[in-house]
């Protein structure tokens, strides 16, 4: 692992792991293997082939919702719950730029 590792954002992460697991994926080396001839910790290397596979099984998605109940187009904000516990929530006065940087946020997760 590379000296400066603890300090990587959750960005530098994920690409230090995608680009080692598309490697390890062409290597034709066990995980193991891979691992202890890259200098990587094994467990931490498990972790993140499973978080990326994850997501590659499920990309985030959105469906049209309808407003039951007690909601109003009149209430100052709009509240996500996503299955995975997330609550996002949206003032109505949030322009469209901050919105699409929401929601790329969110599908990086």
């Amino acid at each position: 692992m590379p000296e400066d590792y603890d300090t990587f954002d959750s960005k530098q992460r994920r690409e230090f792991w995608e680009a080692h697991i598309g490697q390890w994926r062409t290597s034709g080396l066990s995980q193991r293997a891979y691992c202890l001839r890259h200098d990587l910790i094994i467990h931490r290397f498990y972790h993140w082939r499973r978080r990326i596979k994850s997501a590659e099984s499920s990309p985030v998605s959105f469906l049209p919702v309808s407003l039951t109940g007690g909601a109003s187009i009149n209430t100052p904000y709009v509240r996500v719950h996503t299955p995975n516990g997330f609550t996002i929530e949206l003032g109505t006065q949030m322009g469209s730029t901050a919105i699409d940087r929401l929601v790329a946020m969110v599908a990086s997760l």
